[in-house]
């Protein structure tokens, strides 16, 4: 993570940006989930090749033969093997959080050669759509041109895509934008999925063999595709802080092309939470810890009832017995703290000696208020009546009113625009 030039460290920063996919789609770029879907069409046996994996062939009720890759098999019904649906494509990122574990456990059977078969594909799976997506990501040239915008030096930026378009098109520099899932240019850091599973797979599920065993792949896989929100929020806490920026100083906040749909609202909640003047309620790991001590074999028991529940039968969560729901939540804050905690002494390391509180409160005499005295407003551009329709929904449940929609991004940015001579 690049630390502030001197340049920087002058700055006082007060908007805020969050770029979304639309952002990139607006500047012409073929970005969308039906962009993917045609890549991975496209490319698919090429990967299989690349990645030395079988397509597999199903044979049908009325006897045809048909070849699929593991992605179909796991996402799709292995019963009635197709193509994944415009739907799955569409939702992609949410379709990855949808597997139905039990018509899985059936197809594959619960011996040990139909668990080691089931094992191999689940894993394939991921690998499969890991390569299509990196590779469909790297794929995508963004030529040079003069902006008629100018964002000025009081804004950072929280980018969601994995492209350079604000370097590239806005003169953007790479130290005011966080990259929160990751960066075209460094395939390793990406990061796509849902935000439906954090917590650790049960290790006790693989012991116990059988059905439970391919119920224990199914649900390290929804581990291994989820984007693991708060950690990604703990990395992006780390970059304001080394940019200068608080989030008591922050006044404006511009959401640009970001639908703000499910497998991000947590980035949201966070966000309205920490630009707020309302009292922050007690963390949920300071409510947790007030609870009695949990006995450790009926903890085991309630997590693996809610897994079997959740991912085995594929049940809401309101229809989830509340025990289970709160045993599953201890344990999600449980290994969250173990990992803020990690992240806590990585900040601290990348600090130089003595000069920890400097950093954290940088800039506090010059330009920081000491407390927050209003809300901060929101800028958002929208797509369409059910995008308004969502986005207003949301901004209702994180408590949020003041904002201000705009049907495009022009409009939305409308003060940023430079004269071209």
């Amino acid at each position: 993570m690049n630390t502030r030039s001197m340049e920087d460290r002058n700055r006082c920063i007060d908007t805020l940006f969050v770029i979304g996919n639309g952002f990139d789609i607006w500047q012409g770029l073929g970005t969308s989930y039906n962009e993917f879907r045609e890549y991975y069409l496209t490319h698919r046996d090429q990967i299989l090749k690349r990645l030395h994996i079988k397509k597999r062939q199903i044979v049908c009720s009325s006897g045809k033969v048909i070849e699929l890759s593991d992605v179909e098999l796991v996402y799709g019904d292995p019963f009635h093997p197709k193509e994944l649906d415009k739907e799955f494509w569409g939702n992609f990122e949410t379709s990855l959080s949808e597997i139905d574990t039990e018509r899985l456990n059936l197809f594959f059977d619960k011996d040990r050669k139909g668990l080691r078969a089931m094992e191999k594909s689940v894993r394939n799976a991921k690998r499969i759509l890991t390569e299509a997506f990196c590779g469909w990501i790297a794929s995508l040239t963004i030529t040079k041109q003069k902006s008629e915008y100018d964002f000025g030096s009081n804004c950072v930026f929280i980018n969601f895509n994995y492209t350079d378009t604000l370097e590239k098109r806005f003169g953007v520099s790479s130290n005011l934008i966080y990259h929160i899932h990751g960066e075209a240019s460094d395939k390793k850091s990406i990061i796509f999925g849902h935000s439906k599973h954090p917590q650790l797979p049960e290790p006790f599920l693989y012991r116990i063999g059988g059905r439970y065993r391919g119920l224990y792949f199914v649900d390290r896989l929804l581990y291994e595709t989820d984007k693991h929100v708060q950690d990604n929020i703990q990395s992006l806490c780390m970059f304001l802080a080394l940019s200068g920026a608080s989030c008591e100083s922050i006044k404006n906040i511009y959401i640009l092309g970001q639908s703000m749909s499910l497998p991000d609202l947590e980035y949201f909640a966070f966000l309205a939470s920490a630009t707020s003047t309302k009292e922050n309620a007690k963390k949920e790991s300071e409510s947790a810890s007030a609870d009695e001590e949990q006995n450790a074999l009926d903890e085991l028991f309630l997590n693996l009832q809610y897994t079997v529940d959740r991912v085995g039968y594929g049940l809401d969560e309101d229809e989830i017995d509340e025990e289970e729901l709160k045993a599953i939540e201890r344990r999600r804050i449980s290994e969250q703290e173990d990992r803020s905690s990690q992240y806590q002494n990585l900040f601290y390391k990348m600090l130089k000696k003595g000069q920890k509180k400097k950093a954290l409160d940088m800039d506090g005499d010059r330009c920081l208020p000491d407390k927050r005295i209003e809300d901060a407003k929101w800028i958002i551009s929208y797509h369409g009546d059910k995008s308004r329709i969502w986005i207003e929904k949301v901004m209702e449940t994180l408590g949020c009113s003041n904002y201000q929609l705009y049907p495009t991004i022009d409009e939305c940015i409308a003060q940023y625009k430079v004269c071209v001579k």
